[in-house]
């Protein structure tokens, strides 16, 4: 595929594109495990697009999936907007307060300035590096306005406010997805193929607040986009599994414990479901025989339907050895033939 005319895969849709070899196709979602392979750490590839240009040649060179990527920097918005975070080398940063907990904090949240921004102009750059020197779709998770929400106001605070102080939940989730809907977009200007929204701290919500809070949302910013959209939450979803179908996607992403042979008949044809092997019990701590034999029975179980994409059931974790990550992705893009003369 690093061969492939860009304009190949740009006119079609994603399900065209996962059937456009008669094999299977792998989305190789994975953290930091490139930092490995360039020898840095997170904040100098944050902070340099060309590290995230040489970041993703080598894992498109090592792992060659279908898709490549940069570093995912799920931080980002927090960071900008000024919440404190903790910092390591090889890992992702994360949130140590949550700043914006009362209605009157919301004054203080201001759009960036996405010019006048380093990390957000930084990332854009990336983007558009990546989209102009690797010829396969660029994918890129973005988190999703109440998962954002949550960041900034903290889990705990937030599900209270469900109840206590609507308003403040409201105008919150008005600035997150306003901002994720402009980043989104210069993202798409960038050259990016594939948007996921993940919105893992959704799972806490019951069907009525799902509805009410996320579905609306996540189409006020996937109706903006003309690219490949997913969305992606972690968990036990099968409760609103029918709420997030409501979405208008193009793919759905679901979380490793969930069994895609009763999932998948749930699926429409022209949605396509990504996942699932499991992240930490089979790909950081299994032989490299074992997990090809586990990727390609998931893909014998998925045969009889053309809307599946191989992956990850969630990043895979920080130190899984390139041997166990090549061996899901050689086993995942295996040809059709060859699966199906495979007896397992």
């Amino acid at each position: 595929m690093g061969g492939t005319d860009r304009k190949y895969f740009k006119d079609m849709k994603l399900l065209e594109y996962i059937n456009s070899d008669p094999r299977g196709f792998f989305l190789a979602d994975m953290a930091v495990n490139g930092l490995y392979l360039i020898d840095k750490n997170v904040y100098d590839v944050y902070n340099s697009p060309k590290l995230q240009l040489e970041l993703s040649k080598i894992m498109d060179e090592t792992f060659n999936a279908d898709f490549s990527y940069a570093l995912c920097d799920g931080i980002l918005f927090s960071e900008v907007l000024g919440l404190d975070i903790l910092k390591f080398d090889k890992d992702f940063p994360s949130v140590l307060e949550h700043s914006f907990k009362e209605y009157e904090d919301l004054g203080k949240l201001k759009m960036p300035d996405f010019e006048k921004t380093p990390r957000i102009k930084n990332n854009i750059e990336t983007y558009k590096l990546i989209s102009e020197n690797i010829n396969k779709p660029v994918y890129v998770s973005i988190q999703g306005p109440f998962t954002l929400a949550v960041q900034l106001a903290g889990a705990t605070n937030l599900l209270g406010k469900l109840i206590t102080d609507v308003d403040f939940v409201e105008k919150l989730l008005k600035f997150t997805t306003d901002l994720i809907r402009k980043y989104a977009l210069a993202l798409q200007d960038a050259g990016v193929s594939l948007i996921s929204l993940a919105e893992p701290a959704t799972v806490t919500l019951d069907r009525e607040r799902f509805q009410k809070y996320v579905v609306d949302n996540l189409n006020s910013i996937y109706d903006e986009l003309h690219v490949w959209k997913s969305l992606h939450i972690c968990g036990d979803t099968r409760e609103f599994l029918d709420l997030m179908l409501k979405c208008h996607l193009d793919a759905v992403s679901l979380d490793q414990i969930l069994d895609y042979n009763e999932i998948m008949p749930k699926i429409p044809k022209d949605i396509v479901l990504i996942g699932n092997l499991d992240p930490v019990e089979l790909i950081e701590t299994q032989s490299p025989d074992v997990i090809r034999i586990e990727t390609l029975k998931l893909l014998k179980d998925m045969r009889s339907y053309d809307n599946y994409l191989c992956d990850f059931g969630c990043n895979c974790t920080n130190d899984t050895s390139v041997e166990n990550l090549k061996a899901a992705i050689n086993a995942g893009q295996i040809s059709y033939d060859q699966l199906d003369r495979i007896d397992l």
